[in-house]
């Protein structure tokens, strides 16, 4: 009697699903933490929960992606689930802004300033604010508080 476990193509899924999970949380957990450092004052610990709420979600998409691409090694599975999933939610409103905050701080060197719309408000903060974090409603990113001046932005009070 073969078991479930031994049928290879639920193996290497298992094994895809490991790759998974430390692409899709490790990796940004320590983007997170890296953010934590940079951040003066410390962001809120607010900010963590859209992050987690992400990187879940994230997660979560990347499985079905996954299936089909049986025919792949884990490892390449896992990478190529992983990368659509993240590409989907480059556009996907409410995780877009999740999404594109990592490359903001690769653009700009360094944390980016975040604008929201929320509201009408069209307000920014910057990284040393202890209001500064990024949620699905603030998902406006400037490399500078000009560029958000010129976008039609002011400081949140």
């Amino acid at each position: 009697m073969m078991h479930f476990w031994r049928i290879p193509a639920v193996t290497h899924f298992v094994q895809a699903t490991g790759w998974l999970a430390l692409l899709v949380f490790a990796l940004p957990a320590l983007g997170y933490l890296l953010v934590m450092l940079l951040a003066r004052p410390r962001p809120p610990a607010i900010f963590a929960a859209p992050c987690v709420f992400f990187v879940v979600a994230w997660f979560l998409a990347a499985l079905p992606v996954m299936a089909p691409l049986w025919v792949m090694p884990p490892l390449a599975r896992a990478a190529v689930a992983a990368a659509i999933a993240y590409l989907v939610a480059l556009v996907v409103p409410l995780a877009s802004g999740m999404a594109r905050y990592p490359l903001h701080v690769i653009r700009c060197g360094r944390l980016p300033v975040v604008g929201t719309t929320f509201a009408a408000a069209y307000s920014y903060t910057v990284p040393a604010s202890p209001e500064y974090m990024v949620s699905p409603f603030n998902d406006h990113f400037f490399c500078s508080c000009e560029e958000a001046s010129a976008a039609g932005f002011h400081k949140f009070p």
